[in-house]
Parts: structure tokens; C-alpha cells; sequence
């Protein structure tokens, strides 16, 4: 009896260690949310950028170049192109998952404010709206990119400037669609 067992290890060993040798499957990346990408990248990014560009602004609300460095024009690239890129990232979601289960997005519990579910409705909608404006936005961020690293103050100030309506453009879609009509009244009577 104890001969017969001692024949069976070896092949027990053999089977345990075939088995452990299953073959590895490469780590997929994770796919960040439409949250994470922008808190973490868009607002983040944006939120610098406007730091450097608030702190050269002109009389006449452009940019002055005499307020500005090579490295804040450096700075101000590198954080228009953080925002392209994030922007881009937005743009090829597939699907667009707007929030992980259970987590509060930012305006979310305030009035005015919407749930992730909300906002994911709001998107699987029109999920191509989303695409383009986050391609605009791409676009929008190339543009200050590319003035910033030619220390072009005239381009640069104009396209910051108009920053925040390329942002609310999409929030007033997807983040705040109730308050989007009043909005366009507001604006209707300034035109």
C-alpha cells in the first residue's frame, strides 16, 4: 500500500505544476471614467492654465507678453496640451461611462446639480454630440498650445478668453441641460 501512493506523487506533482503554469493573460489598461478624465486631467490642467494666463492679464483682458516668462509660456503649453489630450481620450471612449458605481460627481446633492446617472443618460442620448465637442475642445487646446510655445500673446489671449464657453458648451449639454435654455435667452439678449 505504501509503494502504490509513492507512484502517485510524482504524477500528482506533475498535474499541480501544469496547471500552475496557466498561461498569463496580458493586464488590460483601464479604461479611466468620464469623471476621472475630467477631474483629473481636464479641470486639473485647465485650472493651471488659467492660473499662468490670470497672471499676465493685459489691461484689455488679453495677454501681456511683458508679464509673461519662457517658462509660464512653457507652463501654459504643456497644460493646453495635458487638457488636449484628455480632451482626445474623451473623444474615443467607447463606451462613455460617465461615473463608477456609487460615486458622487461634482455637482452632484446641489441645486442645479445632476447624478452620474443623470448625465449618463443625458449622454447615451447623443453620444456623438459628446465626441464633438470634446474634439472641439481638442482642437480649442492645440491652438493655445501652439501660440504658447510661439510666445504669441495676441493669439493666445483671445483663444483663453473664449476657454470657458468651449467648457460650458459641453456642461450646458450634458451637466446642466435645465439650465441651457436660460442660458441661450441670457445670451439672445446680448446679440
Amino acid at each position: 500500500m505504501k509503494t502504490t501512493g509513492l507512484w502517485l506523487l510524482p504524477a500528482l506533482a506533475l498535474v499541480a505544476g501544469c496547471s500552475s503554469q496557466e498561461e498569463e493573460k496580458p493586464a488590460q489598461p483601464v479604461q479611466l471614467t468620464f469623471h476621472e478624465v475630467m477631474k483629473d486631467q481636464v479641470d486639473k490642467n485647465a485650472d493651471e492654465l488659467w492660473d499662468v494666463s490670470n497672471a499676465a492679464i493685459a489691461d484689455m483682458a488679453g495677454i501681456d507678453p511683458a508679464k509673461m516668462t519662457d517658462a509660464s509660456w512653457e507652463q501654459l503649453a504643456e497644460k493646453a496640451e495635458a487638457v488636449q489630450h484628455a480632451a482626445l481620450e474623451i473623444a474615443t471612449m467607447d463606451p462613455v461611462v460617465v461615473a463608477k458605481p456609487g460615486v458622487k460627481i461634482g455637482d452632484e446633492g446641489l441645486i442645479g446639480g445632476h447624478t452620474a446617472a443623470e448625465v449618463q443618460a443625458k449622454i447615451n442620448e447623443d453620444p456623438e454630440k459628446l465626441r464633438d465637442l470634446a474634439h472641439t475642445l481638442a482642437r480649442h487646446m492645440g491652438d493655445i498650445a501652439t501660440g504658447a510655445r510661439k510666445h504669441d500673446a495676441a493669439a493666445v489671449g483671445p483663444l483663453v478668453d473664449q476657454l470657458d464657453g468651449v467648457c460650458e458648451s459641453c456642461h450646458l449639454e450634458f451637466w446642466y441641460p435645465d439650465q441651457k435654455e436660460e442660458v441661450d435667452r441670457i445670451l439672445g439678449q446680448h446679440t
